[in-house]
């Protein structure tokens, strides 16, 4: 049924009701002036008389005032000009015996307002003379030097200075409203009519509603009503329709067809255009505040949807309308969601993995996730965890953006985790740890108002791949992704916190120099590197670049070598990353040969070099130079940099440039550096003259000789067989000959062999070493004998270990020192308290 909204009809202000008001009151103030008037039509009381003050020469133009001279009064003026006489009597001169003589006329000198006592002397506006005394009419007051009715005037109502308001009048001798009106507050409004005061007082309607006989209302021009079948399905036209509502998801002005919708009971609606002709809005407004629920431009190609949550009875407005003045036919769908519930199902799932489809476009929405909005339909399922462990849920498969919410316990319980946008998707997915028969509340919701078919998937967690990125093997090239809704499996050295990260591999084309950095990133991101797994060694971890704020990892690779980069985040960051990588390829390596020539020094610089060779000792970064050795004989063979200008390092591998390393060796002593290798002959190493840290290079002195000392695994030193006793000796110049198994690499070393005189237990320590020492202990002669035993740093930086022998078994003992620790080595030997 089209019907006409209410704002079409006519009504007076409260403005125009109390100028209304107050013509009648100043018509009945004028009547009453002089007393209640009884004389005819255009004729005025004055003495008691009726007269026609525009014709009497006696009353010419105002009571009291006489025509001099005879003179006759029309128009309510004397004929001839000249003075206006004052006052009854004869020709001037001649007065009555009451009159006197004032300005050329007779006037009455007890009773005339402008001669009142004396000639001259007028009373002030309003005021009367009576015995020759100015004063107030009766039933007049003075008030501020004017004769005021305190009964009706406005400003002076009751007592003098008594205002009453710009809305009010006076009545009686108190400020009222006049009759219709209601005083609000101490102002008169009518409540049929006023926006501020609709109905009763202090009731306001919303910005752009009206208040029509009393009641707040939205509604304009004409409308149509739907009724409560659902769903149901209106067809019509918005061509030549009036344009009344500006919606605010689309520009005003376009036509529009208006329905009034009141639904029976409370529960989500969706309201949509699919199957119009046109580029269509939609818009819901509250059909008495005018306050817009929903409006949707663009839901599905060029037609609209909106989704609002009502209450029974909650009258809506419905407009259907163009974009940038479209208009043509259209179709208006309505279905009813079900009512919000949580969880959706009965069933509580227990099972793993399992996924669970459903669609949200009917649903209600009974939660909003903390990391979502309102106005969007959810799902909900109860899980219960089998067993202790890490669990994943996820939307993945989902036809719309969704967002998914972890609850512990129920539908109100605690939020554990909420996630948007998952590994760079629309959908979402959360990792969590869950003990034993913990129930928790998966909610499937959506983005932005969205809802759809999805998918809830369910599983028990897997390490993932990795990598889970394969770079290419361009030499410099970016790529970019997201961290968000990945796991934290891999941390950081250099960073402890928990952060989801995203695993990438790298093989170098060319030996060379490459930089890794996160320059672009959207959050504080942490670079890590391993060689040749995401559980390798690491080679390099970085927070901070020194140029910026983001993270930066250079070292050198071998051509064909395998870097895992790892992009991680600070203290539980996570977002949109840019990994960046440079490479500058490598000179020739070895760049000089040294021969098999024992003893020789060579000296060069490694000023202008670059860092292409990793060191595995020191402060990585320093530029340096490198050398081919091939050994003449088996024996010890030592490097150092005695003489150079800088803190060196130096370090040898076997074959090739990347080889495996032999030795290496930062600070011993002082800022040179020295290793013993020993080698076969005609094995080819590459000796590395490097600099410790990026700032350290210059000239450099290179010495190999062979070693031709003792205490060695090739040349141990005999203790013989007493017990107890002591030796000492410096490790300084020794090599690093044997490796122990309770540390990950070793420095120089002194070797020994002892006879146990008896059989029993021994006690063998190096306390009192000056160095932090490591000491290992092996069957029989030779160091590559089975590890009776190791140790390090049983007290302090001093290590003791303790060996149970027959009499006269032989064993090897290494009195070693961690990497680049080296110094005095004090060894004790004694036997065991029973």
């Amino acid at each position: 049924m089209n019907r006409s909204g209410l704002r079409l009809r006519p009504t007076l202000s409260t403005a125009a009701l109390l100028l209304a008001a107050g013509v009648v009151l100043a018509s009945s103030c004028a009547a009453s002036s002089g007393g209640v008037s009884d004389c005819g039509e255009g004729l005025s009381r004055c003495d008691g008389e009726c007269v026609d003050i525009r014709t009497d020469a006696h009353h010419c133009g105002a009571c009291g005032v006489a025509c001099a001279g005879g003179r006759g009064c029309a128009e309510g003026r004397c004929e001839g000009g000249g003075d206006i006489g004052l006052g009854v009597g004869g020709p001037l001169g001649d007065c009555a015996d009451d009159r006197t003589e004032c300005a050329g006329g007779c006037v009455d000198l007890r009773a005339d307002p402008r001669n009142c006592g004396a000639c001259g002397a007028r009373c002030a506006p309003g005021q009367g003379c009576t015995d020759g005394v100015c004063a107030c009419a009766d039933g007049t007051t003075a008030c501020d030097g004017a004769c005021v009715d305190l009964q009706s005037d406005r400003a002076h109502c009751g007592e003098c200075g008594a205002r009453c308001s710009p809305t009010q009048l006076c009545v009686g001798g108190a400020c009222a409203c006049a009759e219709g009106l209601e005083d609000c507050s101490g102002s008169c409004v009518d409540l049929h009519t006023s926006e501020l005061h609709c109905g009763r007082c202090g009731v306001e309607c919303g910005r752009g509603a009206l208040c029509q006989e009393g009641a707040c209302t939205c509604v304009l021009g004409t409308y149509d009503e739907l009724g409560a079948t659902f769903p149901q399905r209106v067809t019509g036209t918005t061509a030549g329709g009036e344009s009344n509502y500006g919606l605010a998801c689309v520009a005003a002005g376009a036509a529009e067809r208006v329905y009034l919708f009141t639904p029976p009971e409370a529960g989500t609606y969706t309201l949509d255009t699919f199957g119009s002709t046109f580029d269509t809005a939609l818009g819901v407004l509250d059909a008495t505040s005018c306050a817009q629920l929903g409006c949707n431009d663009d839901n599905l190609g060029k037609q609209s949807r909106v989704r609002v949550v009502l209450e029974a009875g909650e009258a809506v407005l419905i407009v259907v309308t163009g974009f940038d003045g479209a208009e043509g036919d259209f179709a208006l769908n309505v279905a009813k969601a079900a009512l919000p519930r949580c969880p959706s199902g009965d069933e509580i799932l227990t099972t793993v993995p399992q996924a669970i489809s459903g669609d949200t476009a009917l649903l209600g929405d009974g939660i909003t996730p903390i990391c979502g909005h309102t106005g969007s339909p959810d799902a909900a399922y109860t899980f219960t965890a089998p067993a202790e462990g890490v669990y994943v849920f996820d939307t993945f498969g989902s036809a719309y953006d969704t967002l998914l919410e972890l609850r512990d316990g129920g539908c109100d319980g605690a939020v554990l985790a909420c996630n948007d946008d998952a590994q760079g998707r629309p959908q979402s997915r959360i990792t969590e740890r869950l003990t034993a028969g913990q129930t928790v509340v998966a909610l499937v919701d959506g983005a932005g108002g969205e809802s759809g078919p999805f998918t809830l998937n369910i599983s028990a967690w897997a390490p993932p791949p990795c990598p889970i990125v394969e770079l290419g093997p361009s030499i410099s090239q970016s790529v970019e992704g997201t961290t968000s809704g990945f796991d934290d499996h891999l941390a950081p050295p250099c960073n402890p916190g928990r952060s989801p990260e995203v695993s990438h591999s790298f093989t170098a084309p060319v030996a060379g120099r490459y930089t890794f950095d996160t320059l672009g990133s959207s959050f504080d991101a942490v670079l890590h590197v391993h060689d040749g797994g995401c559980a390798g060694p690491l080679l390099g971890c970085n927070e901070d670049a020194p140029t910026g704020d983001h993270a930066e990892v250079t070292l050198p690779l071998a051509e064909g070598q395998t870097v895992y980069v790892i992009v991680d985040g600070v203290h539980g960051q996570e977002g949109a990353y840019t990994l960046n990588v440079h490479g500058v390829p490598a000179p020739s390596c070895p760049a000089h040969a040294l021969g098999s020539m024992v003893p020789q020094t060579v000296e060069g610089t490694t000023a202008g070099l670059g860092d292409f060779v990793r060191a595995p000792c020191g402060t990585a970064g320093g530029a340096e130079e490198t050398y081919s050795f091939t050994a003449p004989s088996d024996g010890v063979y030592v490097f150092d940099t005695f003489g150079s200008s800088f803190d060196t390092i130096v370090h040898v591998h076997d074959g090739t440039c990347g080889g495996a390393s032999l030795a290496c060796n930062d600070n011993a002593p002082g800022s040179a550096s020295r290793v013993a290798v020993p080698l076969v002959a005609g094995q080819a190493v590459v000796v590395v003259v490097d600099g410790s840290g990026a700032s350290a290079s210059g000239a450099y002195k290179l010495n190999v000789s062979l070693f031709d000392g003792d205490a060695t695994c090739a040349s141990p030193i005999d203790l013989g067989s007493t017990v107890p006793q002591t030796v000492t000796g410096s490790t300084l110049f020794q090599p690093d000959s044997a490796a122990p198994s309770c540390t990950a690499s070793s420095g120089n070393d002194r070797v020994y062999r002892f006879t146990a005189p008896a059989e029993g237990t021994y006690v063998i320590d190096t306390q009192s070493s000056s160095f932090d020492t490591v000491l290992h202990v092996h069957d029989g002669e030779r160091c590559t004998g089975a590890e009776l035993a190791c140790n390090d740093d049983a007290s302090g930086l001093a290590s003791r270990v303790e060996v149970t022998l027959t009499e006269g078994q032989v064993i090897t003992i290494v009195g070693d020192g961690r990497p680049s620790a080296s110094g005095i080595l004090t060894l004790n030997i004694t036997a065991a308290t029973p």
